[in-house]
């Protein structure tokens, strides 16, 4: 979608949003309501249409770069209400284990990832091994992963680590998720996903369990 321009205030001002998580807490919403994390949430079309059409779920988007995060919570800023089931840490997915409790998440997103090509970036799949148990140690029993990718690589890898990591089950895989019918009633576009499927590209869909 092209390359974004640093923003060289953007930390300052999104450190000013009720929406950014600023400090480690035992529970971000006081509540008991199921928590679905999103993790690299791009400039947020997801998470916030997500947290808007499923108020009685609690969101929390992750994204390690700021000027993208400012991005994101500037939209939310133009919405006519504030939105009470969603925030957002501005952190590397690496360190999710020191913000969230063990067996503390419902739900985890990888919405059109970065696939890092290159054999040598292997460790920052957001579907290798480490990341995978991370993930196991993150989710409650009955716990679910969903992803999408446009990308046909990542995609064949994710199924391959997941079957290799023998962590969790696959119950749902496609390489068109547009053309499972009942796949796109409540289906919920990033901004990548509206990009490409303008482009007549294939999206892929993978859903685990623990």
């Amino acid at each position: 979608m092209g390359r974004i321009r640093s923003n060289s205030n953007a930390l300052s001002l999104i450190s000013k949003s009720n929406y950014l998580i600023k400090e480690i807490k035992p529970n971000f919403f006081n509540n008991k309501k199921q928590l679905h994390l999103e993790i690299g949430m791009g400039k947020g079309d997801f998470i916030i249409q997500s947290a808007i059409q499923y108020p009685n779920i609690n969101f929390i988007g992750i994204e390690r770069d700021n000027t993208i995060v400012l991005k994101a919570i500037n939209k939310l800023n133009k919405l006519e209400r504030k939105i009470d089931n969603l925030l957002i840490i501005n952190i590397n997915a690496n360190d999710l284990q020191k913000w969230f409790n063990e067996q503390s998440i419902d739900k985890i997103y990888l919405n059109f990832s970065d696939p890092w090509p290159k054999k040598r970036h292997e460790k920052y799949r957001l579907t290798s091994l480490s990341f995978l148990k991370i993930y196991q140690w993150l989710l409650k029993t009955k716990g679910m992963i969903e992803l999408k990718t446009d990308n046909d690589s990542f995609y064949k890898y994710s199924l391959e680590s997941v079957h290799k990591s023998k962590i969790f089950k696959i119950t749902y895989q496609t390489n068109n998720i547009y053309k499972d019918k009942s796949k796109i009633i409540n289906n919920i576009q990033s901004e990548y996903e509206k990009k490409f499927i303008k482009l007549n590209k294939n999206i892929n869909k993978i859903e685990l369990s623990n």
